[in-house]
């Protein structure tokens, strides 16, 4: 199928289309009906997703890191909707409309519709007296009593809050590709758009910050547990190795490794003591730098810059950590190293007691800056903090090591002693990673506060949504509009039929085409009538000179060539119709032609009648002479006139083949007597895919038509009809469309 061509179908039914697209505008219009004016509040939040640095510059991660992106916003989105987050508004917003009819200074948003929600005055008091004790701050979790949430669910769809009715109005969505969501609240007052908005904002950003504090304390709480199994794992390891290495030792020397062992232990718990003083002193470090990246790189850097611009406190701590690496690396046992770190550490805390005495206590408005200020001096702290306890553990390390190569040498080292060696050793490490991990937990959780925050409260707004009942009515339009459009669209794919040459060289396999030949009235029609005016309508013109130049291709023909047989796939194509056409327009060229009916199983119709033509006698005499008076008859057609120079012999109609009622010698020889008289004669043959008749005639015509109607649509039949004429070659002279719509008709 032509894609062109069928949207030139819709084109011409473009009046059909618009006409349903306003039939459908009209009535959703009335349908609906008008609908009360809305209002939409909207709140801007900065979700923290999205970093000032941006997406990775590394091209094989961004686009796993854009995937984070989406992914997150989706996450967030989702739980912004969730049950859990709209019932902390529905709370929220029946203890205002509750508290308010109670009190009347206020009036309320909305006064409950007890048809919506049968309830008594008694559950309305209960509900209002248990969400009094409802802190919404706190919430991590709104799951209440069961009958808490019927009762909440009951009166709330009464006034309009229920989880549905708050879900429709309400609409989260990322604003195009930034760090921020917008949330929209949509309802039928401008004053409880904005409230509904803000609250309910707020409410959900209480609620991320409680749940994302529930779940790092649970993590705490779980690393906690683990790392006090884990030590009560290692001291058993250890006791028992130590009980061990007492039992082996020489009676002489027991009490030597009691002690070596007592020793070891005491520097180990010591050990252990560093470590956690180390790994406190890191996190707090960690939380204070991620709390000044927070703040702002440009605000920390000019804070530090200020206090190390006057006190060179940066250079002073520099100093004290080379002076402390040099004491670790000769153990503590350099007199002068020793001295000089005593001496630097006491520059640097009198440094810092300087700073705080001359930043001086801050006014209180200047609150945040004071903050930034004294967390970079206990950052110092706590640095200075973490290099003591580093050289501490490094000190520890040494002594235990001595003291363990001490005990090795004075007790027998055997397979077991060794193996709860490697016991106590994988044990320690498991500690260790479980203690590393606890720490970065609570790390986690004291940063905790809520990247979520409101960049733009919801404002009063000004004018309602647009009218939904001009969009709906327009969108109905639009609907109906393509519906019909996609309908015509099919029923033209699916037609089939031939319609135009175009579509009609693709059916049959770019069989030859004489022409195509417009559609006009054919009954009653007076072909000279038609041939003779000058004024008639445009589409009989077109009729006309359509016919005309079908009658250029005959004239080409070689001079030799003067008999055709007109035929046709199968009945009804206009066979008749085409053939008096074709010799009316042969005749307007001078040409005297004559009209053979042969179609025996359907003669000329009753509107052909046998009064006598102008070349009756002749005719008569012809047919007389070849003795075949019982299968011709002289026929006429209306408004024909002696001057006429189309001639027509019917027949009898003797419902039997040609090859029954003709003699092959005697028919031809009447053919040739025809011949002298006439420059054209034209036979009608039946249905090529009902009867024989077609292949019984060729033998005695020079060339063969064959016509087909717009109409009509090839099936199996056509097709090996179509190849019969196919086979024909040379004596085929092709085939003439008729019934064309005059809009197709240049489609080819």
């Amino acid at each position: 199928m032509d894609v062109g061509y069928l949207i030139r179908i819709l084109a011409r039914r473009k009046w059909l289309i618009f006409a349903a697209m306003l039939v459908a505008a009209v009535a959703t219009f009335f349908f609906i009906g008008r609908k009360p004016e809305r209002f939409k509040a909207t709140v801007i939040v900065s979700t923290g997703i999205v970093n000032y640095k941006g997406i990775n510059s590394d091209n094989s991660d961004a686009f796993v890191q854009q995937y984070q992106v989406e992914n997150a916003f989706s996450n967030l989105i989702e739980l912004a909707q969730s049950r859990s987050s709209i019932k902390l508004l529905t709370i929220q917003m029946l203890r205002h409309d509750l508290q308010a009819e109670d009190s009347g200074a206020v009036p309320p948003f909305r006064q409950g519709n007890k048809n919506l929600s049968d309830f008594t005055d008694d559950e309305r008091k209960t509900l209002l007296t248990e969400m009094a004790g409802i802190n919404l701050d706190s919430i991590s979790d709104p799951s209440f009593r069961k009958e808490f949430d019927y009762l909440l669910d009951k009166i709330a769809r009464a006034y309009g809050y229920d989880h549905d009715a708050i879900r429709r109005s309400l609409v989260v969505k990322r604003r195009a590709e930034t760090d921020y969501l917008t949330i929209e609240m949509i309802t039928e007052s401008p004053a409880l758009s904005q409230y509904m908005a803000n609250e309910y904002v707020e409410r959900f950003l209480t609620y991320y910050q409680n749940l994302a504090v529930r779940e790092k304390r649970k993590k705490v709480g779980f690393f906690s547990e683990l790392l006090l199994r884990k030590k009560a794992v290692v001291d058993s390891i250890t006791e028992l190795r130590y009980g061990y290495l007492r039992s082996r030792a020489l009676p002489s020397i027991s009490k030597q490794s009691e002690d070596l062992i007592a020793q070891i232990s005491d520097f180990e718990r010591a050990k252990e003591m560093a470590l956690s003083r180390r790994n406190a002193t890191i996190a707090s470090v960690s939380k204070i730098d991620d709390y000044m990246d927070r703040r702002g790189a440009r605000d920390a850097g000019e804070t530090r810059n200020r206090i190390a611009g006057k006190y060179d406190t940066d250079e002073q701590i520099a100093k004290v950590r080379e002076l402390t690496q040099k004491s670790m690396e000769t153990g503590g046992k350099d007199p002068e190293v020793e001295e000089e770190l005593a001496e630097a550490k006491r520059q640097l805390e009198e440094s810092i007691r300087n700073n705080a005495r001359n930043i001086g206590k801050p006014r209180e408005k200047d609150e945040s800056k004071r903050t930034k200020e004294d967390l970079y001096k206990e950052r110092v702290s706590y640095d200075l903090d973490r290099i003591d306890a580093e050289k501490t553990i490094t000190q520890l390390d040494a002594k235990i090591g001595t003291l363990k190569s001490r005990l090795s040498g004075i007790v027998v080292d055997d397979e077991y002693s060794t193996n709860l060696q490697n016991e106590e050793k994988r044990a320690q490490d498991e500690f260790n990673t479980i203690n590393d991990q606890l720490i970065a937990a609570k790390l986690d959780l004291s940063k905790s506060e809520s990247p979520l925050s409101v960049a733009e409260n919801a404002q009063l707004p000004e004018w309602p949504e647009p009218d939904r009942q001009v969009l709906l009515s327009l969108f109905a339009a639009v609907v109906i509009g393509t519906l019909t459009a996609i309908i015509l669209f099919l029923l033209a794919y699916m037609d089939g039929s031939l319609q135009s040459p175009d579509l009609f060289k693709r059916y049959t396999d770019n069989l030859t085409l004489l022409g195509a030949i417009s559609a006009v009235p054919t009954q009653g029609l007076d072909f000279n009538k038609v041939f003779s005016s000058n004024g008639e309508s445009s589409r009989f013109v077109l009729f006309r000179e359509s016919l005309r130049k079908i009658r250029t291709q005959v004239l080409q023909e070689d001079d030799d060539v003067h008999i055709f047989l007109i035929a046709s796939t199968k009945s009804n194509e206009g066979k008749t119709f085409t053939m008096h056409a074709l010799a009316h327009s042969l005749a307007a060229n001078n040409k005297h032609v004559l009209m053979l009916d042969t179609n025996f199983k359907t003669p000329l119709p009753e509107y052909y009648t046998d009064r006598a033509t102008g070349n009756s006698a002749l005719l008569n005499r012809t047919i007389r002479d070849n003795n075949l008076i019982k299968v011709f008859q002289l026929k006429t057609p209306l408004g024909s006139s002696r001057k006429q120079r189309v001639d027509i012999i019917g027949n009898h109609g003797l419902q039997k083949s040609p090859s029954e009622v003709l003699d092959p010698e005697q028919f031809r020889k009447f053919l040739n007597d025809l011949r002298a008289h006439y420059d054209y004669i034209f036979l009608e043959s039946a249905a090529l895919n009902d009867y024989s008749d077609a292949q019984e005639l060729v033998p005695y015509v020079d060339k063969v038509i064959a016509v087909f109607n717009a109409r009509s649509v090839i099936k199996t039949a056509d097709k090996e009809s179509i190849q019969y004429l196919q086979g024909l070659g040379d004596k085929f002279a092709g085939a003439i469309l008729t019934e064309v719509d005059a809009r197709n008709l240049n489609q080819q």
